[in-house]
C-alpha cells in the first residue's frame, strides 16, 4: 500500500498536474491586496552565490517597501523529501532596504521549484502583496564541493588551494567579506573551513562571532594565521585558540614545512613569524627554530589551526609544496571529487535511511493475526450456516436482507476497534545518534515521526534555531506535491505547522541544530602487549545507563553488554573478539534470527546496516558503541508534551596513546588509510575496506606520532591482497623521491634504517598504480621500537 501510494503521489501527481496546485494551498485562502504597497526584492544565495547539497544554505532577501507594513516572507520549495514551506516575519519600513536572512536546503532551484510570496500580517490569514520587481523565486545549481571561507586583507589568499584539483579535489576558494557572516551558526552550515588571515577579527559582531565559534564546536575548522599581524585574526577568538600570542621572529627557513609539502622550499631571506606558546590543550604539530609553526587545538567537535606565517606572503604562497601541506592539513574536510563516501553522500544517506527506519513505529502495532483470523471464522460461521438455521427455524428467512449487513457492521466496527486501539493519541517517534567527543559533549542527529489520530492541523515546537526538513505520508489520494509543511525558524523555538493532516497519517521530520549536548562520555584505556594484543578497560562516564555496548579496535569487536552508568568494562571480561564484519555486525550484536522469530530489534539492525557505515566515526575504525531508550529530547504538539519512543545510539571515536612503556607500538590494522589523489575513473572503496581502481593511481597517506630525532624505528607494511600488475611506492623526505616498496613472500616490506626519511611530523605518504582494472586491499601499517615521541 505504501510503495502505491507513492507511486501515485510520485508520478501521478509529479507529472500530471501543474505547479500552480502546489501552491494551492496559499492561493485557496489568500486573496490579492489591493491597495498594498509595492515591494521590490532582490535575491542572493549562498557564499559567492556558491550553494552546498545536503547543507543549509543562506539566502539574503532585500526588500523595500513603498509604505510601512508588517508580514510573513514565505519562500515555498517543491524538492527534496516533500514540498515544504519556510516562513518568517519582517517588519519593512518605508522607502528603507531591509535584508532578511534565511536557511535554505541546497537543491536545485528553478522557477518550477520554488516560488518566493510575501503576505501582510501572516501567512494564514493575510492577503499576498505582488513583487514590482525582481524574480519571485531562487535560481541555481548546488555543488557537492568542499567550501573554503576565506577571511583577509588579500582576496588571493588561499588560492593555491585550487591547483588541488588537478589531484582529483572538489573545492571552491570563497574570499568573503566580514559582513558575510550570519550569525546564526546552522547558517555556516555549508562551509567546511574558515580561514582567517590578516584580518581584523574584532569587526565581527559579538553575534557573528558566537556563530563562528558555535560553528567550530559542532564540527567546523577554523584557522588562524596572519604573521606579524596574527593578533588581528585571534583577537575574537583567544578563548578556541590553540596558541598565546607573546611576539614575532624572523626564520631563513623551515625545513619542517618543507618536508610536509614534499618540495624544495628556498625562503631568499628572513621572514617574520608570529611567536607564541601552545595553550593548554593546544599541540604543536609542526615546528621552526624550536618555536610552533603549526598548531591546533580540538574544541569539542571541531578543530582550530594555528599558522604562525602569513598565508598570502610570499615565497610561500606560490611554493609548489603549499598545496600538498593545507591539503594535509585540511585532510577532514576536503572532498576527493569522485569519493563515495564524501560528506554530502554521508549526510544524505543518514539523512534517507533514518527516515525510512521510522516507519518500524513502536507504539503503533498491526492487530493481532489470530485475532483477526478468529474473527474472519466466526464472521463467516455466524453469517453462513448459523444465521441461516436459525432464520429458516423461525421461518424467517427474508429477515436476512437486513440481518445480514448489521452483522457486518458489527463485525467492521470490531474490526476498526481491535485496530484503532493503540491509535488514539498523538505520539512521536525519534531516533537520536550521538557522537561523544570524549570531553563530555555530543553532537546529534535526530529524525522524528508524528503520528496523529485525526485529520486537521496541527502545530510543533521544536528548540531556538532547529531547521527541518519534513516527508509526509498523506494517504494515496493526496498529492505530495502541495506544500502543507510550514516552517518558521526563530531565536525563541522553531514552529512546524502541519496543515491538512489526515487520519492517521504521519510527518517525518530530519531535524539539524548546530549545537552540542552535554552527556558526558566514555574513558577509554588501552593496553598493548608486544605481540598487538589488547588489554585494558572502559568506563561509561555518561549519564545514562546503556545496553549492547561494544568497543571495535583494530579490527576486533568486543562485547561489553549492559553499561550501567559509573561502571567499568574490564576487556578481560568481555567476551572474546570477534572480527568485525561490516555486513553483519547487526547479527553479531543482537543475535542471528530464525525463521518465523518476532524481532525486538529491528530498529536497531536497520541503523547499523544503512546507517552506520556512511559516518565518520565508523570509518575512523575504532569505537565505542551502544543503545539508549530513554527520552533525550522532548517536542510539543498543540502545547501539550507529546508521548512517544525514542531510541538512541551513541558512539565516541577511540584514539590510543601508541606510546607505552617508553617504546612506540602501533600493531597493523588500527590505523587507517586515507586516500588523498585520484587519477582513476574507476576508484571505490567498500565498507569491508576492499578497493577496485582502474587504470591510473591513488596516493594514500598515514598519520602516526612524530618521533624525536634519531629515535630508532620499525616500519613495516603489510599487504595481504595487494592485487595484480600494481606498484607501490613510498614517499622519501629526504630524497624528495619516491622509493619502490618490493614485497617479501609474506607479502610484507619492511624499513628498518633511518624510518624518519619516511615520516615528515608522522605523515607517511604511499603512491599505488595499476596496470588494469584491480580488486585489491590497501596495506596495513605497523610502527615499533621507537623511543617515546
Amino acid at each position: 500500500m505504501q510503495s502505491f501510494r507513492r507511486y501515485i503521489s510520485g508520478s501521478y501527481f509529479q507529472y500530471y498536474l501543474p505547479y500552480g496546485c502546489c501552491c494551492s494551498c496559499l492561493d485557496g485562502r489568500h486573496r490579492a491586496c489591493g491597495g498594498c504597497p509595492s515591494i521590490s526584492l532582490k535575491t542572493e544565495i549562498g557564499y559567492n552565490g556558491k550553494m552546498k547539497m545536503g547543507s543549509w544554505n543562506p539566502v539574503k532577501f532585500t526588500l523595500t517597501s513603498s509604505q510601512d507594513i508588517s508580514g510573513d516572507l514565505v519562500i515555498q520549495i517543491d524538492t527534496g523529501l516533500a514540498p515544504a514551506t519556510y516562513v518568517q516575519h519582517v517588519e519593512l519600513p518605508k522607502d528603507t532596504a531591509k535584508v532578511v536572512i534565511m536557511g535554505v536546503p541546497g537543491d536545485n532551484f528553478t522557477k518550477d521549484t520554488n516560488e518566493i510570496r510575501f503576505y501582510k500580517n501572516s501567512f494564514q490569514k493575510g492577503k499576498r502583496v505582488s513583487f514590482s520587481s525582481g524574480t519571485p523565486y531562487l535560481k541555481g545549481m548546488p555543488v557537492t564541493a568542499s567550501n573554503v571561507a576565506v577571511l583577509s586583507e588579500d582576496p588571493d589568499t588561499m588560492n593555491f588551494l585550487n591547483v588541488l584539483r588537478s589531484s582529483g579535489y572538489d573545492l571552491n576558494v570563497l574570499p568573503l567579506k566580514g559582513t558575510d557572516l550570519p550569525e546564526d551558526p546552522m547558517l555556516l552550515d555549508s562551509l567546511d573551513v574558515i580561514v582567517l588571515n590578516r584580518f581584523a577579527s574584532d569587526t565581527l559582531s559579538k553575534g557573528q562571532a558566537a556563530a563562528v565559534e558555535q560553528w567550530v564546536r559542532s564540527g567546523g575548522e577554523l584557522v588562524l594565521a596572519g604573521g606579524a599581524a596574527y593578533p588581528k585574526s585571534a583577537a575574537a577568538f583567544e578563548q578556541i585558540a590553540p596558541v598565546q600570542y607573546t611576539g614575532t621572529y624572523t626564520a631563513s627557513s623551515l625545513p619542517e614545512l618543507a618536508k610536509l609539502g614534499g618540495k624544495p622550499l628556498e625562503l631568499g631571506g628572513e621572514l617574520t613569524l608570529s611567536d607564541a606558546s601552545p595553550v593548554e590543550g593546544g599541540e604543536v604539530m609542526y615546528q621552526a627554530g624550536g618555536k610552533p609553526l603549526i598548531a591546533s587545538r580540538q574544541v569539542e567537535q571541531g578543530t582550530v589551526l594555528y599558522a604562525a606565517y602569513d598565508l598570502s606572503m610570499e615565497p610561500l604562497a606560490s611554493w609548489s609544496g603549499h598545496p600538498s601541506v593545507w591539503s594535509y592539513l585540511l585532510r577532514d574536510h576536503l572532498a576527493l571529487s569522485n569519493q563515495p563516501n564524501n560528506k554530502f553522500n554521508m549526510m544524505q544517506n543518514q539523512m534517507y535511511n533514518l527516515i525510512n527506519v521510522l516507519d518500524y513505529f513502536p507504539s503503533l502495532k498491526m492487530p493481532s493475526f489470530p485475532v483477526m483470523a478468529w474473527l474472519l471464522i466466526i464472521y463467516a460461521v455466524i453469517v453462513a450456516p448459523v444465521l441461516y438455521w436459525i432464520l429458516k427455524k423461525a421461518d424467517k428467512r427474508e429477515w436476512a436482507w437486513w440481518i445480514i449487513p448489521l452483522i457486518a457492521v458489527i463485525a467492521s466496527g470490531t474490526v476498526y476497534m481491535i485496530g484503532a486501539a493503540d491509535k488514539t493519541k498523538q505520539l512521536a517517534h525519534t531516533i537520536n545518534m550521538l557522537e561523544l567527543d570524549g570531553k563530555g559533549n555530543a553532537s546529534e542527529v535526530s529524525a522524528s515521526a508524528f503520528f496523529t489520530p485525526r485529520s486537521g492541523e496541527f502545530t510543533i515546537d521544536f528548540p531556538a534555531h532547529t531547521y527541518l526538513t519534513v516527508d509526509r505520508t498523506n494517504g494515496a489520494f493526496s498529492s505530495s506535491n502541495r506544500s502543507n509543511s510550514f516552517v518558521e525558524v526563530g531565536d525563541q523555538s522553531t514552529r512546524l505547522t502541519l496543515s491538512d493532516m489526515p487520519q492517521w497519517s504521519l510527518a517525518k521530520v530530519w531535524s539539524n541544530r548546530r549545537e552540542n549536548r552535554k552527556v558526558g562520555q566514555f574513558d577509554v584505556k588501552i593496553q598493548l602487549d608486544a605481540k598487538g594484543n589488547i588489554g585494558g578497560q572502559v568506563t561509561n562516564n555518561t549519564s545514562y545507563n546503556l545496553n549492547h555496548a561494544v568497543l571495535a579496535l583494530g579490527g576486533s569487536l568486543f562485547e561489553l553488554g549492559d553499561f550501567g552508568k559509573g561502571e567499568t568494562k574490564p576487556l578481560s571480561g568481555a567476551s572474546k573478539p570477534t572480527s568485525v564484519n561490516p555486513y553483519n555486525m547487526a547479527n553479531q550484536i543482537f543475535g542471528n534470527l530464525t525463521g518465523g522469530q518476532a524481532d525486538e530489534f529491528t530498529r536497531e539492525r536497520e541503523i547499523l546496516m544503512t546507517t552506520v557505515p556512511n559516518t565518520a566515526w565508523y570509518q575512523s575504525g575504532s569505537y565505542v558503541m551502544a543503545w539508549s531508550k530513554d527520552p533525550l529530547v522532548s517536542y510539543t504538539m498543540e502545547g501539550k508534551k507529546l508521548e512517544g519512543n525514542q531510541l538512541n545510539l551513541w558512539a565516541q571515536p577511540v584514539s590510543i596513546d601508541w606510546a607505552q612503556n617508553g617504546k612506540l607500538n602501533i600493531p597493523f590494522g588500527f590505523i587507517q588509510p586515507k586516500v588523498t589523489q585520484i587519477s582513476s575513473p574507476g576508484w571505490y572503496e567498500d565498507p569491508s575496506g576492499t578497493t577496485e581502481m582502474d587504470q591510473g593511481s591513488i596516493t594514500f597517506e598515514y598519520t602516526v606520532p612524530a618521533l624525536k630525532q634519531g629515535a630508532s624505528a620499525v616500519l613495516t607494511l603489510r599487504a595481504n591482497n595487494p592485487g595484480k600488475k600494481t606498484q607501490y611506492q613510498i614517499f622519501n623526505n629526504d630524497k624528495q623521491t619516491w622509493d619502490p616498496v618490493t614485497w617479501d613472500a609474506t607479502k610484507q616490506w619492511k624499513a628498518e634504517k633511518n624510518v624518519q626519511q619516511y615520516l615528515a611530523g608522522g605523515r607517511i605518504r604511499l603512491m599505488l598504480t595499476a596496470q588494469e582494472h584491480v580488486q585489491l586491499k590497501l596495506p596495513e601499517i605497523s610502527l615499533k621500537g621507537a623511543e617515546k615521541p
